[in-house]
């Protein structure tokens, strides 16, 4: 602690009064110009003996109107006996650091406020310190390095769920492609060429099992960095979705068929990409969930006001409790273990349509198939 200075020594800071009326003048303006805040003295009735400093500017407010007042006036009526408790402290040699200030001075702005005892020469304290900082640059940078933090937090999440996950899924599809390029080589005679053309199938399907692996996480991580956005151009629906369908016709269980059906106006206004890339997932899932010789429905509508998406299948459905779950990044449902895939597909469906304006919705139910559908606003152009 440090030991409060004699009169004598004080006197004797300054060689002349000259000097010391040189330095209170000093000091006077540091108090009446102190930045971002207030400084205060108050008496112990809690009365403002001085008060400056450029809070009162930026309120428009001159602070000799505040001399002679009681200090908790200047405060929210909340806010009067929280203050009134801590000061009380400072008039028995206690300091009051940081306390926060809820709902004061400037709207959107942050204060706290320092108190501290000014002890008399006879050790006893008539007078008080106040000082009010605004403290909103610092609470935007704690913030900033707050989220920054739970990013980095979600990202170290992430990469460990990528390894876990990596390391089981990658492995079925890779011994595979080993399998079958081994087999592949002890068929040599023409006889064989049905064999080949089983492994070379078992071969291309596990490569494509691999790509939507990584092409899932591509697309987590993009979102995850922003680096993602919609760039609406005007289409022919029903050309899309042949194009869609066509591509992932080579992925389909024996005899499962792909019906589709559009009502309403064929030109829409989507971004391309995004819109393959949700329709993509989920046929994926409906041909994955559903048995051979199952029929897999897309609808669209485009009306006035919206443009809607609909998926349906007749597969395996999903469990009242797993639904709770079912757009969470890595959640597989518990009839589903034993499928291949990320857990990534559904939630990024639902990021990608919420970037477009749009919000997904489903219905199932166990062994009788699920439906989802995604409804676009046309508000997006």
């Amino acid at each position: 602690m440090f030991k409060q200075p004699s009169k004598s020594m004080r006197k004797n800071s300054f060689t002349n009064q000259k000097e010391f009326a040189g330095v209170q003048k000093l000091f006077l303006q540091l108090l009446k110009n102190y930045p971002e805040g207030s400084i205060s003295i108050i008496d112990k009735d809690f009365n403002v003996i001085y008060t400056g400093g450029d809070l009162y500017e930026q309120l428009a407010t001159d602070p000799a109107a505040w001399i002679g007042k009681n200090i908790f006036t200047m405060f929210p009526q909340a806010l009067q006996k929280k203050i009134e408790s801590e000061l009380l402290e400072v008039f028995h040699g206690n300091i009051v650091s940081a306390f926060e200030l809820q709902n004061c001075c400037l709207a959107d702005h942050s204060y706290t406020l320092d108190a501290f005892p000014l002890v008399e020469d006879d050790n006893t304290i008539k007078r008080a310190g106040i000082i009010i900082r605004n403290i909103s640059k610092l609470k935007k940078a704690e913030e900033g390095f707050r989220k920054a933090l739970e990013k980095e937090r979600e990202l170290g999440e992430l990469k460990s769920r990528f390894v876990s996950m990596a390391s089981h899924e990658f492995r079925t599809p890779l011994s595979t492609v080993l399998t079958s390029a081994y087999l592949l080589s002890k068929y040599t005679t023409t006889e064989d060429q049905p064999k080949r053309e089983k492994h070379i199938e078992r071969i291309i399907s596990s490569v494509n099992s691999l790509t939507d692996i990584l092409n899932d996480f591509l697309s987590l991580g993009k979102m995850e960095e922003g680096k993602i956005s919609v760039k609406p151009v005007s289409f022919s629906i029903r050309e899309f979705m042949t194009g869609v369908v066509n591509e992932i016709a080579p992925v389909k269980k024996k005899d499962q068929a792909i019906v589709y059906e559009n009502k309403g106006d064929e030109t829409v206004y989507m971004d391309r990409g995004l819109l393959k890339h949700i329709v993509l997932n989920l046929l994926s899932n409906a041909m994955k969930f559903s048995s051979e010789n199952s029929q897999i429905e897309i609808k669209t509508i485009n009306d006035t006001d919206t443009f809607v998406v609909k998926v349906k299948d007749h597969g395996i459905g999903i469990s009242h409790e797993d639904q709770k779950h079912l757009f969470e990044r890595f959640f597989r449902g518990a009839n589903a273990m034993n499928i291949q895939g990320t857990g990534l597909g559904l939630h990024i469906v639902a990021r990608y349509a919420e970037l477009m304006n749009g919000k997904v919705d489903f219905k199932s139910e166990l062994e009788k198939g699920s439906e989802f559908r995604i409804v676009f606003k046309h508000d997006i152009q």
